[in-house]
Order: structure tokens, then C-alpha cells, then sequence
């Protein structure tokens, strides 16, 4: 019985690792789209929304390599106490389960912003006659799909999640505000790589700019919005001007 948990053990380790794998080829895959301009401002809303269901997955399978690095360690430092814990991949490893998670929460809050500017007629109506939004939805993303990515309607689960949307939905302001606390948080830790601290701060400005921007439109439904990728080359900005 002990070999057949064992073996079971390794299957699951196996499978997580390959599932990871796959979100991760995933995620590449819908930033790639902004990459090439595949993406028109009336379809981010979508890609975003689908850029969280993969974040969130990832952040999650993270969060549990946290446990079992820490539970691992624990349990050497218990047996073998001249056992010297490695704290600093420990860290880093925390810092990465942040930093996905700082993502996943802009993910989100665009979703949502993009989605509510939608539905109260702000701008970002699909242009032109010849694809609704589901055929879009599947031009976009039908490899995903087919890969079981994720493992439910993705279309429905998509225009139920957005249908309701509204400027004045208070958790839309958390997930910009969490994104832009962790965002704080994690620069410190990556003081000694340029590269990385540079993608954080811009994560930061994003989710700060955002903020903005949905109060001012929350103020004045007059205003019109447009997207840049000033901070971030997959996360968007706000930009609210006057008409």
C-alpha cells in the first residue's frame, strides 16, 4: 500500500508538473497576442479575463510549492537540528507566488473595468458587422479551449462574469488596490534584479493609474477612455480624455 501511495504521489507531482507547464505555454500564448497587435481594445476585456483564469491558476499551483518547500524544510530542520533551513529560496519562492499574484488581481480588475465601461455604453463596443463576440471569443482562443483550458464553458462562464459589470462596483477598486499594495511590497525584494523590479514598478503604475482613471469616470460618464501599454507591455492603462 505504502509503494502505491508513493506512486500515486509521484503521479500527482508529475501531472501538477505538466499542468503547470501547459498554463504557462497558455499565458504565453494570450500575451503573445498583444505582442503582435492580435487583440482590437474591444476584445481586451476578454483576453484579460481569460489572463486570470490562467494567473490565478498558476498563482495558486505556486502558493502550493510555498507549502511544500516550507512543510519540507520543517521537517529536515526537525530531524536534523544543525539542519540550516534555506531561508533565502524560501523567499524568493514567496516573492514569485506575490508577483503572480499582483498580476492576477490587475487581470481581474481590467476585466471588470473594461467590462463595466462596456456595458454602460462608455466605449469598447465590438466594431463591425461580421463577428459577434462569441465567434471572436473563439477565434481568439479556441487552442486553449481545446486544451481544456479551462475546464468549463469558457464563453459562458466569460458573459456571465462581465454581463453586470458597473463603474461603481466596489471590489473592482480592491483588485487595482491590492495589485498596487503588493506591487509595494515586493520591490524591496527585488532590489538586486533590475529587470524584474522594473516590471514591478510598472505593474504598480499600472494598477495606480487605474485607480484614477475609474474615479474620474465614475465622476463624469462623459469622458472617453482609451488604452496605452505605457508601464506595462500586457497590462493596460486607463487613459481618460474629454470629448
Amino acid at each position: 500500500a505504502k509503494n502505491g501511495d508513493k506512486s500515486l504521489l509521484i503521479l500527482n507531482h508529475i501531472y501538477g508538473g505538466l499542468e503547470e507547464q501547459i498554463n504557462w505555454v497558455a499565458i504565453r500564448f494570450l500575451m503573445l497576442g498583444f505582442d503582435l497587435d492580435l487583440y482590437s481594445p474591444s476584445e481586451y476585456c476578454m483576453v484579460y479575463w481569460y489572463m486570470y483564469i490562467i494567473l490565478w491558476k498558476l498563482a495558486e499551483r505556486a502558493r502550493f510549492r510555498v507549502l511544500i518547500v516550507v512543510n519540507t524544510e520543517e521537517r529536515k530542520a526537525k530531524r536534523n537540528k544543525e539542519y540550516s533551513r534555506d531561508m533565502a529560496r524560501e523567499d524568493r519562492i514567496s516573492l514569485w507566488v506575490l508577483f503572480l499574484k499582483c498580476q492576477t488581481c490587475l487581470a481581474q480588475g481590467l476585466t471588470v473595468m473594461i467590462a463595466a465601461l462596456r456595458n454602460e455604453g462608455m466605449s469598447l463596443k465590438s466594431q463591425g458587422p461580421f463577428n459577434t463576440e462569441n465567434e471572436k471569443f473563439i477565434q481568439h482562443f479556441e487552442l486553449l479551449q481545446k486544451a481544456s483550458l479551462p475546464e468549463y464553458d469558457a464563453y459562458e462562464s466569460f458573459s456571465k462574469s462581465t454581463s453586470h459589470a458597473r463603474l461603481d462596483y466596489l471590489p473592482m477598486y480592491e483588485y487595482f488596490h491590492d495589485a498596487q499594495k503588493i506591487a509595494k511590497d515586493i520591490k524591496v525584494g527585488y532590489a538586486n534584479d533590475p529587470d524584474k523590479l522594473a516590471e514591478v514598478t510598472g505593474l504598480e503604475k499600472v494598477a495606480e493609474r487605474n485607480i484614477v482613471a475609474v474615479n474620474l469616470f465614475c465622476q463624469d460618464r462623459s469622458l472617453k477612455v482609451s488604452f496605452e501599454f505605457t508601464h506595462h507591455p500586457y497590462f493596460a492603462t486607463a487613459v481618460v480624455r474629454r470629448s
